[in-house]
C-alpha cells in the first residue's frame, strides 16, 4: 500500500449529494467513516453520506395540558397499532425522552410527552425506512428497465442529482410495470425530480444493528454512527465489491474513469439523501463493512439524535397519520 493512500482514500472513495453536475470534485460536507473505538486510528474508509431527517413529518396539533405535557394522535392501521404503539416506546426512550407515553384505542395511537417535546415526538413518528441500492443496477429508463450504462439514466457523475431527474408521473409509469417498483425523491439540495427503482435493496433496516449519536472526535460535528449486523457486513461488503469490479470493468471498455464509477443509493422513506461512488483505484476490492461507519454531514445534535432513535428502533409497520388532538 503507498504512504498515501489513507489521505486519497479520505478525499477520494466516495461522493454524496453534490447539488451540482460536476465530473470530479469532492462534497462539500465529506466525513470518515472509522471505527468507533478507535477515531483517531489507522482510517479505513472515506465517504460523504449525508443523510437529514426532517424535523417535522405532519402537521398535527399539540394539545398542552395543564400538568405541561402534550397529546399528539395518531390514526393507523388497526391491525398496526400494538407493534407501532410498541416502536414508538422505543424510539421515545432512544431519544431520551422522559416521562413520554403511547396508548392506542380503536381510533390509532396517542403520544403523550412534556409539552418541550412535542417537536422530537412528531419527528419519530416518520416510517423510519431505509434502503441501499445498487444505484445503476437499480433505477429504471424509459423502457422501465435498468440501464446502466446510459448517464441520461443514472446522472453518470450526478447520479441521483437534478440532471437525470423526471418528473414524478413518468417515474410512477416507469415503476408501475417493475417487481418491486417504487417512485423516490431526486437527491437533496436539487430541484424537486424523481426516479423510479425496480427490485430489492441490498441493505435494510434489518442490516442495522445499532445505531448511535455523537461527535467526530476531531471536528467535533454530530455525527450517527451505524454498526452492521454480520449479515449486513457480509452484504455491504459484497455490494461494494460488485461496484467496484464493475467500475474497473467499465473503465477497460474506453470509459473514462470518473464516468466509470458506480454508485449505491442510500434511500430514507422514499428520498434520495445520499449516492455515494466507489473507487475501483483505491478500494479495487469494495470496502469491509466490519468497522463501525459515522454519518455526518448537516446534522445538529438534535437531528442526530433524532435519526439514530429512528434508526435504532427500527422502522414503523405503517404510516401514522397525524390529526388533531382532543381537548
Amino acid at each position: 500500500m503507498n504512504s498515501d493512500y489513507i489521505p486519497r482514500l479520505r478525499s477520494e472513495l466516495l461522493r454524496a449529494g453534490a447539488t451540482e453536475q460536476a465530473r470530479w470534485r469532492p462534497a462539500r460536507t465529506a466525513r470518515v467513516l472509522r471505527p468507533l473505538a478507535a477515531a483517531a486510528a489507522v482510517v479505513l474508509v472515506a465517504v460523504a453520506v449525508v443523510l437529514a431527517v426532517p424535523d417535522r413529518f405532519g402537521e398535527e396539533t399539540a394539545v398542552e395540558r395543564p400538568t405541561g405535557t402534550v397529546e399528539l394522535s395518531y390514526r393507523v392501521e388497526p391491525a398496526a397499532a400494538q407493534q407501532a404503539a410498541q416502536v414508538m416506546r422505543e424510539r421515545l426512550s432512544a431519544a431520551g425522552i422522559r416521562g413520554a407515553g403511547v396508548s392506542v384505542s380503536s381510533g390509532g395511537l396517542t403520544i403523550s410527552a412534556p409539552a418541550g417535546a412535542s417537536e422530537d415526538v412528531s419527528a419519530l413518528t416518520k416510517r423510519g425506512r431505509l434502503a441501499i441500492y445498487d444505484w445503476e443496477r437499480s433505477v429504471l429508463g424509459t423502457r422501465g428497465v435498468p440501464a446502466p450504462a446510459d448517464t441520461s439514466v443514472t446522472g453518470g457523475p450526478d447520479a441521483g442529482g437534478r440532471a437525470a431527474a423526471i418528473s414524478e408521473a413518468e417515474a410512477e409509469a416507469r415503476a408501475s410495470g417493475r417487481p418491486g417498483g417504487q417512485v423516490v425523491h431526486a437527491r437533496s439540495g436539487t430541484p424537486e425530480g424523481w426516479f423510479a427503482l425496480g427490485g430489492d435493496p441490498a441493505l435494510t433496516n434489518a442490516d442495522i444493528a445499532r445505531a448511535e449519536s455523537g461527535t467526530e472526535v476531531n471536528t467535533q460535528d454530530p455525527i450517527v454512527a451505524l454498526t452492521l449486523t454480520a449479515r449486513g457486513q457480509t452484504l455491504f461488503a459484497a455490494l461494494t465489491r460488485e461496484l467496484a469490479h464493475r467500475g474497473n470493468e467499465t473503465a477497460t471498455e474506453g470509459v473514462s474513469p470518473v464516468d466509470a464509477l458506480q454508485h449505491f443509493a442510500i434511500v430514507l422513506d422514499g428520498r434520495i439523501v445520499s449516492v455515494p461512488f466507489i473507487d475501483f483505484r483505491q478500494a479495487p476490492d469494495g470496502i469491509d463493512g466490519a468497522e463501525a461507519m459515522q454519518i455526518s454531514g448537516d446534522l445538529t445534535p438534535e437531528t442526530a439524535r433524532r435519526m439514530a432513535a429512528l434508526l435504532n428502533a427500527g422502522p414503523l409497520p405503517a404510516d401514522l397519520v397525524p390529526e388533531t388532538a382532543g381537548g
